[in-house]
């Protein structure tokens, strides 16, 4: 009869000295459904645990043996303390569920904190007038071992039970012939159960459930329906539902509270930060009793510290946004919380190679876990790949997990190698035609896991894996408008400059060189790149040097240095034999781009036709951009306007097939002017809006380093609005700001 009794075992974590043979025997009884564990990690937790469970165990038993409850043919639900905010469209959409007659079950699945308890209250409300024998309530929060569910609904519906038959059995006999809507709360803990709920529902078919758990149930007649945080639209912040959330708890903690043109930008990004989480947001504004908003987000670094202090009629696992989250991991197995640990270490989403990598195990079963226990979600992107993501605020929770957990100096070392692996192995194909788009686009996706692997390399003073994953993704950060992500990394490589051989020290100043000059700091720029020449001219690197050499050689021609900027363009064409196709291309480039400066354009025409060559061969696609801009400058300045819009059509086409909105923004605004100057102006109008609407500083920054402005003004808008008419020119203007990129270039190809 023993056996057959349901088990509770309290088990200490983290136990790092725990006997190999005690974690077998563990492992070996989770399997056991009889066996339920708690975990706790000092005395006074296991106390409050025995105390509490000994509580219900007493209850349980009284009940069972006391009269039996009279039938209860209303609602008990529980009651609202506050406005459903932010919900319309989900209680329509699940009210729906649960008034279709071919849907018997109903799970709200979402992380702890995110409302399901309120929108199931609300739908009940909503939909119990149509069950003529009402509404029943249960909440599971406190069963803590599967085989005790039965009885909890049988409890829970009034029902008594005997012990002769399984309580279900009791619970199908009452609700036979009823037509009921049972609402069960908090089923996360205890899904192992979830058959009895099928029995249930097969026995007494006239009865819908409505069930919350942090994890589908898995059983056939499921419909699950998974509940999104809240947003704060900041196009309309104060209609938003997360800021309308924090609004009303906040005038519930502070009647005076209102949101104001000062505070609301601060609710916003309050908002944000705790990830829409509906409980976080109220216990956020909580603080409004003693916090302004923009205070609190200068404390929400460590949200799970901040969020503290709930109503003190909140269950205890939501008093604090730290017991929310801690009620969920510790219903994980190990396996799972192990990997749970791990995945803090991560700063964006991640794909299951980097999680294998960072891991060295098969995470897919334990990954499965964790999206159904909605401590992590599945992200959709466009190249299909899978892929996943944790909140911010679990994220925390996941970190401090790690941290303690004495893991994590080998995880991040682990996660920073596989990341700066990823970043040299963009190196060959990051600039070319046909892989450049593919690479960029990762690298974006992959944009906080190389930030945060760098900063890692910074901490652990290795400034020669930095400076690898950074020479290798340089023209990433410029393309897409990192300058001062940038900047700061290669500050901290130079900072660290003394741990590099010669080589490395000439390319880190390189590289800082040219952000520099990206970012407008010229005399920085020059400093920068003086310095790495003799080290890159010891150190043999012929390509590099060649390229800080005809960067100065810029600089010299602009003061009116010619002869010295002659010197070392002379000296820049005398290395490229042994450069990369890249550096060889973007020299010949910058060699006629001092030529058209100084108007020798059949010099620059010469310098250029090898250019192209180069990176032709090559498919050197940023490279050929660079000189198809250049050849439109040199027959601009020789009036020949069409070979120079055909050049600009080329790179444009480039540009947008590597989704360069920087790089097309240019292009478009140079073959609009020149389309206005031959007197295209619908065109012309419609091009130069969609260059207006892809353009940004930082993207017109980098072409910079590459190239000379564009001679002139761009198109006059006010002279083409005078001869094309106000409508026309406003339906022009329509017309290119809602252009994609190869929409604009299709547009600009189209010839005159």
């Amino acid at each position: 009869l023993a056996r057959d009794l349901p088990r509770l075992v309290y088990v200490r974590e983290p136990a790092p000295r725990r006997d190999p043979r005690l974690a077998d025997l563990l492992a070996g009884a989770s399997a056991d459904h009889t066996v339920g564990y708690r975990r706790f990690g000092d005395p006074d937790e296991l106390r409050d645990l025995v105390e509490r469970d000994l509580a219900v165990l007493l209850s349980a038993t009284f009940e069972q043996n006391a009269e039996p409850a009279p039938a209860d043919t209303g609602t008990r639900l529980p009651v609202s303390r506050t406005p459903l905010v932010g919900r319309e469209d989900d209680v329509d959409a699940v009210s729906a569920l649960v008034e279709d007659e071919a849907v018997r079950l109903v799970t709200l699945v979402g992380p702890g904190g995110i409302g399901k308890t309120r929108l199931a209250t609300a739908v009940a409300e909503r939909t119990g007038g149509g069950f003529p024998d009402g509404v029943r309530y249960v909440d599971l929060s406190s069963v803590t071992v599967a085989n005790l569910v039965g009885e909890a609904l049988a409890r829970g519906l009034g029902v008594r039970t005997s012990g002769a038959v399984r309580p279900e059995v009791d619970v199908v006999a009452r609700l036979r012939t009823q037509r009921v809507l049972l609402v069960v709360d908090n089923f996360e803990q205890l899904t192992d159960a979830a058959p009895v709920l099928g029995a249930i529902l097969r026995g007494a078919p006239d009865v819908t459930a409505l069930v919350t758990s942090r994890a589908p149930l898995r059983l056939a007649a499921e419909r699950v329906y998974e509940l999104a945080p809240l947003t704060a639209d900041t196009g309309t912040p104060a209609e938003s539902p997360g800021v309308r959330l924090f609004a009303d708890a906040a005038r519930a903690a502070a009647p005076g509270f209102r949101l104001t043109p000062a505070n609301t930008d601060a609710v916003v990004e309050i908002v944000r930060r705790l990830d829409g989480l509906p409980l976080a947001i109220v216990l956020a504004a909580a603080r409004v009793r003693l916090l302004p908003p923009a205070a609190i987000v200068e404390r929400l670094g460590d949200p799970l510290r901040l969020l503290t202090g709930g109503a003190r009629d909140l269950p205890d696992r939501q008093r604090t946004l730290r017991d929310t989250i801690a009620w969920s991991y510790r219903l994980l197995g190990p396996a799972e919380q192990r990997l749970f640990d791990c995945l803090g270490v991560f700063a964006g989403g991640w794909d299951i190679e980097a999680v294998e990598a960072v891991t060295g195990t098969d995470p897919l079963p334990a990954l499965e876990a964790l999206v159904e226990a909605a401590l992590i979600r599945r992200e959709d992107v466009a190249s299909g790949q899978a892929r996943f993501a944790m909140l911010d605020t679990i994220r925390h929770y996941a970190r401090t997990r790690l941290r303690d957990g004495g893991r994590w100096h080998s995880v991040h070392t682990a996660y920073a190698a596989y990341y700066g692996a990823m970043a040299e192995g963009a190196e060959v194909d990051l600039n070319r035609a046909g892989t450049g788009a593919v690479w960029l686009d990762r690298l974006e996706l992959e944009h906080d896991n190389l930030n945060a692997a760098l900063d890692w390399f910074h901490e652990q003073d290795d400034p020669a894996a930095a400076l690898r994953a950074m020479w290798a993704t340089w023209t990433f950060w410029w393309r897409r408008g990192h300058f001062d992500e940038a900047r700061r990394h290669v500050a901290a490589i130079l900072d660290r400059g003394g741990r590099l051989d010669a080589a490395g020290q000439g390319r880190a100043l390189l590289v800082g060189g040219g952000a520099e000059y990206v970012s407008g700091q010229f005399d920085a720029a020059e400093a920068l790149l003086v310095r790495g020449l003799p080290l890159l001219r010891a150190a043999g690197d012929p390509g590099s040097l060649a390229l800080a050499l005809c960067t100065l050689a810029q600089f010299a021609a602009r003061r009116g240095e010619r002869e010295v900027a002659q010197a070392q363009l002379t000296e820049a064409t005398g290395l490229i034999s042994g450069a990369a196709a890249w550096q060889a291309s973007l020299v010949h480039s910058r060699v006629a781009l001092v030529a058209v400066e100084d108007g020798r354009y059949a010099d620059a025409l010469a310098a250029l036709r090898v250019a192209l060559d180069v990176s032709a061969a090559a498919e050197e696609q940023l490279a050929a951009l660079v000189a198809h801009y250049t050849w439109a400058l040199a027959a601009t300045g020789l009036g020949e306007h069409g070979e120079a819009r055909e050049h600009l059509v080329h790179g444009l086409e480039l540009a947008a097939v590597a989704r360069d909105e920087a790089v097309a923004s240019a292009f478009l605004a140079a073959i609009a002017d020149l389309d206005g100057r031959d007197g295209y102006l619908d065109r012309a109008v419609r091009l130069d809006s969609a260059s207006r609407a892809w353009q940004t500083p930082s993207g017109e920054a980098w072409m910079r380093a590459f190239v000379a402005p564009w001679p002139g003004a761009r198109l006059d808008r006010t002279a083409a609005r005078a001869q094309l008419g106000d409508e026309a020119f406003d339906r022009a203007c329509r017309v290119g700001e809602h252009l994609s990129l190869a929409e604009a270039a299709a547009e600009a190809a189209g010839g005159r």
